[in-house]
């Protein structure tokens, strides 16, 4: 196993017609472990302000929620993803969900921790 290196990952989704969108970010090697302790989350525009939840898990379900916010258009983030491993063979993930949103409006996840290569 290599040393940890820092994670800093971030993706997007554009907000459908009714202002929702989901966001699942995984590690693209098997080999690769993600251990994050941040996960933030915004939206680029803010005139309906939408809502996110943040689940960690196979599936973006109530038993794999851990925080929500409902400043998910001007930014906000959460540490309850601290203590999850993500690793692409055991397909869990970071799921972020925003409903309420701008329609067409890009949701962004960044997430912030360590990395180990096994």
């Amino acid at each position: 196993m290599r040393p940890p290196f820092p994670l800093n990952e971030s993706a997007s989704v554009k907000l459908d017609g009714s202002g929702n969108g989901t966001l699942k970010m995984s590690p693209s090697s098997a080999k690769l472990h993600w251990k994050p302790t941040v996960a933030s989350v915004k939206v680029s525009t803010n005139v309906a302000e939408a809502q996110c939840r943040i689940y960690v898990g196979a599936s973006p379900t109530d038993a794999n929620f851990v925080d929500g916010t409902l400043n998910g258009s001007t930014g906000d983030s959460t540490d309850r993803v601290t203590g999850s491993e993500i690793n692409a063979t055991r397909d869990p993930a970071i799921w972020a969900v925003w409903t309420g949103g701008d329609p067409g409006a890009q949701g962004t996840m960044n997430l912030s921790g360590t990395a180990t290569i096994e």
